[in-house]
């Protein structure tokens, strides 16, 4: 149980340094208004919703508890979805090293990983690294250990309530709370108002401000 607190503040340290980026983007879209600018924030809430499920499910395999370790893995994968999705713009119209560039980038979120985690750790994300990274090609590269410069852990939870049915509310010290339901869908409110829900099955993510 103290693991999943710790990976869920953890997670939430990393929403909410992309929310407050992504936030900036909604202002000045409602300046000048753009379609492009809607286009990256839904994206970024689609990034930021992957990586917190890939990285709480890299949490518990590896059994990891040091919430730093987390919002870097989480980091990492965040900036993948941001890379897959150049290298799928780069690649539309030639294919010509479309796979090079993807392994590319499995290779350097892979280098993350290993370089904050142990040794056994490191193991079983290898024999899972198939699911993490859902079908994307991957060919280890030698590479030299990452030295990741560690970070303050963000907010704490105040307050965590498991209520009837098998849903959870998690209250942080900053505002932030997380409502998480039996069938895994989970609600976020930050402190500014904005509303993020994300659904378990079909990873569809709703903002509203």
């Amino acid at each position: 149980m103290n693991k999943s607190l710790l990976l869920i503040s953890a997670a939430a340290t990393l929403a909410m340094a992309s929310c407050n980026q992504d936030k900036q983007a909604a202002v000045d879209a409602a300046t000048t208004p753009s379609v492009d600018t809607a286009v990256v924030l839904n994206n970024n809430m689609d990034y930021q919703a992957d990586a917190d499920r890939t990285v709480t499910q890299i949490a518990n395999d590896l059994e990891i508890d040091d919430t730093t370790t987390v919002s870097t893995i989480g980091r990492s994968y965040y900036d993948r979805g941001r890379r897959f999705a150049e290298v799928n713009n780069q690649y539309r119209t030639d294919t010509t090293g479309f796979y090079a560039a993807q392994r590319a980038v499995n290779d350097e979120t892979d280098n993350t990983v290993k370089g904050v985690v142990n040794e056994d750790q490191y193991g079983v994300y290898s024999e899972n690294r198939g699911t993490y990274y859902a079908g994307t090609p991957y060919t280890p590269a030698p590479a030299p250990r990452v030295v990741v410069v560690t970070k303050p852990a963000g907010p704490t939870i105040v307050k965590r309530e498991k209520r009837f049915g098998g849903d959870t509310k998690i209250t942080y010290s900053n505002g932030k709370v997380i409502k998480i339901d039996k069938d895994g869908d989970t609600k976020v409110k930050y402190p500014d108002g904005t509303k993020v829900k994300t659904d378990a099955d079909d990873g569809n993510v709703k903002v509203k401000d």
